[in-house]
C-alpha cells in the first residue's frame, strides 16, 4: 500500500507523512529545543557556523545564521508548518556566511511538512523534498 501511495504523491515524503502522523505530530515535539543545521538543501554546514533555530512557545522562532540573529513566527497542524517571513539583523559578513544565511531564511520560510525522529528534525518544501535536516543540540 505504502508503494501505490508512494507513487500516487511522488516520493519520500509519504513515508515521513505516515510516521509522522502516527507518532501524532504536535507543536509541542519542536518547542523549546535548539536545533543545529546540518544540511541546507543537500549542502552541508560547518559544524563551527554556531547556526541555530528555536522552536519557541506561542508560535515563536528564533535563531542564528552563523552571522545575524534570525526571528520569525511559525504554525504546525499536525506535520504540517508555515514559517516566516523571517527577519535577520543587518551584521555584515562575509560572502559565503551571508549565502548560506539567506539559504536557512529561505529553507525555513519554504518548509510545509516536518518529520521528526529522536534528535533530527527534516522540514520538507511542498513538493516534498527535503530542504533542511537539523539535529537537537539540547535535551529539554
Amino acid at each position: 500500500m505504502i508503494g501505490a501511495v508512494r507513487q500516487a504523491i511522488g516520493g519520500g515524503l509519504v513515508l515521513a507523512l505516515a510516521i509522522g502522523g502516527a507518532a501524532g505530530a504536535h507543536a509541542a515535539m519542536l518547542q523549546g529545543s535548539e536545533w543545529k543545521p546540518l544540511l541546507i538543501d543537500g549542502e552541508p554546514v560547518p559544524v563551527e557556523t554556531g547556526a541555530f533555530v528555536q522552536f519557541r512557545s506561542k508560535g515563536r522562532l528564533e535563531g542564528y545564521s552563523g552571522c545575524n540573529r534570525l526571528v520569525s513566527e511559525y504554525e504546525t497542524h499536525g506535520n504540517q508548518i508555515l514559517i516566516g517571513p523571517v527577519a535577520a539583523t543587518r551584521r555584515a559578513c562575509v560572502d559565503t556566511v551571508m549565502q548560506r544565511e539567506a539559504a536557512l531564511a529561505t529553507a525555513l520560510e519554504q518548509a510545509r511538512t516536518w518529520y521528526r525522529e529522536r534528535t533530527r528534525l527534516v522540514l520538507f518544501d511542498a513538493g516534498g523534498v527535503p530542504i533542511l535536516e537539523l539535529r537537537q543540540t539540547d535535551w529539554d
